[in-house]
């Protein structure tokens, strides 16, 4: 298994809540983009 970033502190505010992927399992291939609410990602 690839050595993946530990999560080192949880966020909390009215625009996101790191809380959402503690129980998330990740696979070695997942890849995570992570941008503001309305940033414009697609």
């Amino acid at each position: 298994m690839a050595n993946l970033p530990i999560k080192t502190k949880e966020m909390h505010s009215h625009h996101f809540d790191s809380t959402i992927w503690n129980d998330f399992k990740f696979r070695n291939d997942d890849i995570v983009i992570s941008t503001y609410a309305k940033a414009g990602t697609t």
